[in-house]
């Protein structure tokens, strides 16, 4: 009898019967009573395995992710054999050859995500924020701005984020909010109703001065979502990159998020910038952690209309915990499966010819230490368990 395997993210009916399922059937427990003598010893990264499993269930965007981070044995290979063959046939070096890229992108297209605003996130939102002062409201002036840098921190450790190593400290007057945020967060509802949540809330509580003096005005996503979708087209653009001058919180890179896998935001302000890379988190994460051989990732604050170089808030940090150094003449080993076994099998890299030029080009595709990285998120087990578990006769 044939087997067919499906793999998770290619179920697109059944994803959508289950968030349909969902949205009918998940109260949110708004009474729900904080236990102030409630003890966790919370790690990096502990909250990223809850959004993994929860979007598996309703997006599939985590596997996806997963898929494209492994590149196939024979496919690294013909990606460290492109100096040497470059320079034999006489062309310049493609950093990313064509073989590489249709072996190693998963066939089905990138799983897309609807948008859909929910006041029942916003109010979770307003209850967990709520609950990190220990008297008084979280919107009280001057602190609000403090509370949300804390609760982006609280989950960026959350996350396993290698700017956040550790968990932040708790501001002035707000002892044992750590554990407060671990009882009234709900990651489910966000992923259930995805929504530009960031982009609705900051505009409410700053003033007009403020949005005037900072340029803040977001756009809405659905808005996003159509300039994307023209902008798009119907030819496959995964890996194709984009730029985001006034990315904000995030808006129209979440939106680019269904049709491509690299992109690059910017803005002045760096709390916007935290706010669209939390949002990533949930629902994009190449952008949230970059696909190591495509490159062309990141999250950067500066002035998109001066000279001064940006600063990166996002990729710079995941290169540095992988272990890659633009000055590294020779890569690190990088995760990779076969296309008949799907195990991954490390692969023997040989020293490279000590080339300014050859070095500058492979940096884009340098590989993460597989160690570090699998600390956080194991890609061999989260891809392999889930084509196991989705194996059923046709």
């Amino acid at each position: 009898m044939a087997t067919s395997v499906n793999i998770p993210y290619s179920q697109y009916s059944v994803k959508k019967a289950a968030r349909r399922h969902f949205q009918i059937n998940y109260q949110p427990n708004t009474r729900k009573k904080i236990d102030p003598n409630l003890k966790r010893d919370l790690q990096p990264g502990w909250l990223l395995p809850y959004v993994a499993q929860v979007d598996r269930l309703l997006w599939g965007r985590w596997d996806y992710w997963a898929e494209c981070q492994a590149m196939p044995e024979h496919a690294y290979n013909r990606l460290k054999m492109e100096p040497a063959l470059a320079l034999m046939e006489g062309r310049p070096i493609n950093p990313l050859p064509s073989f590489v890229v249709e072996q190693t992108l998963p066939d089905e297209p990138i799983p897309p995500i609807s948008w859909e605003f929910s006041e029942s996130v916003i109010a979770m939102l307003e209850r967990t924020l709520e609950a990190i002062p220990n008297s008084g409201s979280w919107r009280s002036w001057g602190s609000c701005w403090d509370y949300i840098r804390y609760f982006l921190a609280w989950t960026m450790y959350g996350f396993g984020h290698p700017k956040q190593p550790e968990l932040p400290p708790e501001p002035r007057h707000c002892e044992g909010c750590s554990m407060r945020l671990y009882q009234l967060f709900d990651v489910g509802i966000m992923l259930l109703y995805p929504e530009d949540y960031w982009g609705r809330l900051i505009p409410e509580i700053s003033s007009k001065s403020s949005q005037q003096a900072k340029g803040f005005y977001p756009t809405p996503l659905v808005i996003s979502s159509l300039m994307a979708d023209i902008t798009a087209g119907t030819e496959d653009s995964r890996t194709k990159s984009f730029y985001e001058s006034c990315v904000g919180t995030g808006s129209a890179m979440l939106a680019m998020s269904n049709h491509c896998l690299t992109g690059i935001g910017q803005d002045i302000d760096p709390l916007v910038v935290e706010c669209a890379l939390f949002q990533m988190f949930l629902y994009a994460p190449w952008l949230a952690v970059p696909i190591w051989w495509l490159g062309n990732t990141d999250l950067v604050v500066g002035n998109s209309l001066s000279t001064e170089a940006p600063v990166s808030v996002n990729s710079k940090y995941w290169y540095e915990a992988w272990g890659v150094d633009v000055n590294l003449v020779k890569p690190q080993p990088a995760p990779v499966r076969s296309k008949v076994s799907q195990q991954p099998t490390p692969v023997p890299i040989e020293e490279l010819p000590p080339d300014p030029k050859v070095v500058e080009l492979l940096n884009n595709a340098t590989p993460p230490k597989p160690g570090k990285q699998l600390d956080l998120f194991d890609l061999s087990s989260f891809v392999n368990s889930s084509k196991k578990k989705q194996s059923s006769p046709r």
